[in-house]
């Protein structure tokens, strides 16, 4: 009767047949057996013969894009390429590079848990509006993936194309420079959207000056629209991030960057965090016409989202 009552009650997908789900839960369910067949079943006897029955709980997955980019297949070939070829120049470094969403400070809940000794949970407001905030924390993240290492500056201005290069500038005096001291070339993945997205021309300026600085050639390779989620950064570091600094209120911008660095994997990953007090004015505009097109190489198929960038 209750494997009944429940398939009356189950949803699924009209193009796969195993995606099945049922809004109903364990207390529904021994309702509805009291009140219709007498029968009293306590809520943990439900989620026994639910389970026994193949019924367990599952997240949503996330793989329906908003969109679609004619450029797809072809884009995620180029980035293929530039990965596998790196894999054989061991001396130049693979980046991946994003901003994670902006994390507010103050005492608001963030709609987490917290877990407290002797059951007193913390004063926080009664709601989360920004304007109580007593600040904001920007994570802007280089995850090296060779060397399985995060890299992460923590602004509290904005997320500009300027913000951006000078977390590249800071890697590469202080780290990169010493981890790979014989490269030539950088590739930076990083998504098409954003201040590093392939329609802002600044950011291209920018890092034009950062490969001049360097001395290095610069392959960018941006996802195609709509398929940020493949950026390895995301997966690789802003996932074990988020989990570090969950179920936590974040009060000050001292205590993120503490609790960011304390961000490590089974498989090795570490993670180096700084802040910066540094004002990032936004608005700042640069034209095609501020580019020396003589130093940047394009991809003769797809030209506006892969590209090298020279000294």
């Amino acid at each position: 009767m209750i494997l009944a009552y429940v398939l009356q009650n189950t949803a699924g997908s009209p193009t796969d047949e195993r995606v099945l789900w049922t809004h109903l839960q364990p207390r529904d369910i021994s309702k509805y057996m009291l009140d219709n067949h007498g029968i009293s079943v306590s809520n943990l006897q439900v989620k026994r013969i639910l389970k026994d029955n193949g019924y367990c709980k599952r997240k949503p997955a996330k793989t329906l894009a908003t969109g679609k980019s004619p450029d797809r297949d072809g884009q995620f070939q180029i980035i293929c390429y530039f990965v596998f070829l790196f894999a054989t120049m061991l001396n130049n470094p693979v980046l991946s590079i994003d901003t994670k969403k902006k994390e507010e400070l103050g005492q608001l809940t963030r709609n987490e848990a917290v877990l407290c000794k002797n059951g007193v949970a913390p004063d926080t407001y009664d709601h989360d509006y920004s304007y109580l905030a007593t600040g904001k924390a920007i994570p802007h993240g280089i995850y090296d993936v060779r060397q399985n290492k995060g890299f992460i500056t923590l602004g509290d201005s904005h997320e500009t194309a300027a913000f951006v290069v000078d977390n590249l500038i800071w890697w590469w005096d202080h780290y990169g420079s010493m981890d790979y001291p014989e490269a030539t070339t950088i590739l930076i993945l990083c998504d098409s959207g954003g201040d590093n997205g392939y329609r802002h021309h600044l950011f291209k300026k920018l890092l034009l000056e950062f490969a001049q600085m360097t001395g290095l050639r610069v392959l960018v390779a941006h996802f195609p629209p709509y398929c940020s989620k493949y950026n390895p950064i995301e997966r690789k570091l802003f996932s074990h991030v988020h989990k570090t600094i969950q179920g936590t209120i974040l009060t000050d911008i001292q205590q993120v960057k503490e609790l960011m660095s304390k961000t490590h994997t089974k498989n090795g990953l570490s993670v180096i965090v700084r802040i910066v007090n540094k004002e990032y004015p936004i608005g700042q505009y640069s034209s095609k016409d501020d580019l020396d097109e003589k130093r940047i190489l394009r991809h003769p198929d797809l030209p506006l989202l892969s590209y090298t960038l020279k000294p």
